[in-house]
């Protein structure tokens, strides 16, 4: 596990032993949790850098290892059955701080297992995977605040929404939270799920029954309702009793088989999207070209309110819901594509320290919006349309040539800064298909990008499996590899892949060219196949 961005005040490899309670001194309009470290003597973090914060996770890690504790896969039970525990009656976590030891858990059985699951890390998983989430479960019906949903819209143009979600004049949600595909899908099932719109409240409201009032601050143990998740399965590491019949989860990592509405078509209105239209010049401004890794998260400070939100990323928590919508951005305003005052007054860049809470007029560091999504429902069956020459391609390789292929693997492209590379021309989400392959006693992987609407042209990457296990897995470096990518407008980002493996393992294998616009005949296919064995030989 490797964050991508740094804390200003946390030394290297900062390793999370436990958590505290929620609490927010009077004179401040921020809240922040206790968070306990292994080499550092702060005792605190800022609520809203909750996207980040998990037991054991490193952060500030200068090198990849892997998590302590042990991997497990957990089918979730009919919420009646849950009770509520505490990390003490566990049994198994070492830390013996009492705040650490007093924190609610949901505990339950699966498949013969005893579970301790904490209320913090569920909630982190479902709702907190970006900062503007994890602040807003702290105000009293923030979403009822910040969004109006029409379900019976009438708009001009083609598209015809079956539901739109408004954000507010008043909204504190970064719009270039919008951009992202995965975002829209989170937002819209907290909004139109009445159970799952609920559980995210009863956060609030427990605050305000059960927090605890002193002479300096407010403090409280953190707790809510779950939604209904009977049948959603977590892949999650933990610790477990020697008989392996207890378990307490650490981090949750993937969550499968989430609810979401039966609805086909959502759109999406900001007050200050506007749509670039075409024009004779290029707008100067409105980007963020540093990479993620340049980010340092001031840890106390403030956000401005003098600039938009820049993008930052974390280790996300994969999802699946069982579907999701069609999404797509209403606009409500246009400029000509030449530029104007909007994009005259924002910088080209920002400082490299930034904050993660929402502006306010004592902010002096840039506002910051965290990415913590990796939501690979699978909407338009990615999987079989959308790679159908590679696919053909590979089943000659493996029937003529000796190759042998593992089940493939599709995974959508995460949005990098304001660019829409992440999208096809038709909005859907652009992905990348990885293979892992076995030819003449080698492994490699195979990452093929969809650019089947013609807005580039991308060769098939070719990595050594030998040279990569030497670092990790290749799911532990898929996300930066796509933000490296988009980021270099549709080129490899090859000075990374001589770092990870070696520049002498990897290479490229272009696509085989095709007279038919695009469409590759199988005459095109048997070819691209013969010229893919000879480059990996």
């Amino acid at each position: 596990m490797k964050q991508t961005s740094r804390f200003k005040n946390l030394p290297d490899n900062a390793r999370i032993q436990g958590f505290g309670n929620v609490f927010k001194y009077h004179d401040r309009k921020t809240w922040s949790i206790g968070v306990q470290f292994n080499n550092s003597h702060r005792k605190s973090l800022k609520f809203s850098q909750l996207p980040y914060l998990s037991r054991q996770v490193v952060l500030n890690q200068t090198s990849t290892a892997t998590p302590p504790g042990f991997s497990v896969e957990i089918t979730l039970p009919e919420r009646d059955l849950w009770e509520r525990g505490t990390v003490e009656e566990c049994g198994l976590v070492k830390f013996r701080h009492s705040n650490e030891q007093s924190q609610n858990c949901f505990v339950f059985r699966s498949e013969g297992k005893t579970i301790y699951l904490p209320q913090l890390e569920l909630a982190r998983a479902l709702f907190f995977t970006n900062n503007y989430l994890a602040n807003a479960a702290l105000i009293h019906n923030a979403l009822d605040f910040e969004f109006d949903v029409d379900y019976d819209p009438e708009l001009e143009g083609d598209f015809q929404p079956d539901v739109m979600i408004n954000a507010l004049p008043t909204s504190l949600c970064p719009k270039i939270l919008f951009d992202n595909d995965e975002f829209r899908h989170q937002i819209a099932w907290m909004l139109l799920d009445d159970d799952v719109k609920h559980s995210f409240q009863s956060i609030y409201a427990y605050l305000l029954d059960e927090s605890v009032i002193t002479e300096k601050y407010q403090q409280w143990k953190f707790r809510f309702d779950p939604p209904q998740l009977e049948g959603v399965s977590i892949a999650a590491r933990g610790w477990q009793s020697p008989d392996e019949k207890t378990w307490f989860i650490n981090r949750i990592e993937a969550i499968d088989g989430l609810y979401f509405p039966d609805i086909t078509d959502i759109g999406y209105a900001h007050p200050n999207f506007i749509e670039n239209k075409r024009g004779s010049g290029k707008g100067k401004g409105g980007t963020y070209p540093q990479l993620p890794t340049q980010r340092e998260i001031d840890e106390d400070s403030d956000g401005s309110e003098d600039n938009e939100s820049a993008l930052i990323f974390c280790d996300a928590t994969q999802r699946t819901y069982n579907r999701v919508p069609h999404t797509r951005k209403v606009y409500t305003k246009a400029r000509n594509g030449s530029g104007g005052k909007e994009d005259e007054e924002k910088p080209s860049t920002l400082p490299p320290e930034v904050s993660t809470d929402d502006p306010s007029s004592r902010g002096d560091k840039p506002r910051a919006a965290i990415d913590g999504l990796d939501d690979q429902t699978d909407n338009d069956a990615l999987s079989h349309n959308k790679f159908d020459g590679f696919f053909k391609m590979l089943e000659i390789l493996e029937k003529e040539h000796g190759v042998k292929q593992n089940k493939h693997i599709v995974r959508k492209l995460p949005a990098v800064g304001r660019s829409e590379s992440h999208l096809m021309v038709d909005g859907s989400p652009r992905c990348m298909a990885i293979v892992r392959i076995e030819y003449q006693s080698e492994g490699y992987f195979l990452l093929e990008v969809d650019t089947s609407d013609d807005k580039a042209s991308l060769a098939t990457k070719v990595i050594s499996a030998r040279a990569l296990a030497l670092k990790g897995q290749l799911r532990d470096f898929i996300a930066e590899i796509g933000r490296g990518l988009l980021s270099k407008q549709f080129r490899w980002p090859n000075k990374y892949f001589d770092e990870l493996v070696g520049a002498g393992n990897h290479k490229s294998i272009s696509h085989q060219k095709s007279k038919n616009e695009g469409k590759l005949s199988d005459e095109d296919v048997w070819r691209w196949a013969e010229r893919f064995s000879k480059m990996l030989e």
